[in-house]
């Protein structure tokens, strides 16, 4: 399994309307092969938009489609540039 996280840090009264569009995303996803889940993580001074996928091949599927053009294109439709990491992941329980 591949998850990969986008932190963002921004001030939690600002960050309503970056959490409603990942959430508006994240239904849109259910539907991508390969893709797992969606979290976010909130705290006071950071979002973290927590993806899970079968593979890195789906992840990577998945930027190089519409959907992913839709939810990141210019014109201001994609989220504030943050930091992206990717990390195996294995549930154990």
């Amino acid at each position: 399994m591949l998850v990969t996280v986008t932190r963002v840090q921004i001030p939690k009264e600002q960050q309503g309307h970056l959490a409603a569009a990942f959430r508006k995303g994240a239904q849109e996803l259910k539907q991508f092969p390969g893709f797992l889940g969606f979290e976010l993580w909130l705290n006071d001074t950071t979002l973290e938009a927590v993806s899970r996928w079968e593979s890195r091949q789906a992840m990577e599927a998945y930027t190089q489609s519409d959907l992913f053009r839709a939810h990141h294109g210019r014109g201001g439709g994609g989220p504030p540039p943050g930091q992206i990491e990717y990390f195996d992941g294995e549930v154990v329980t």
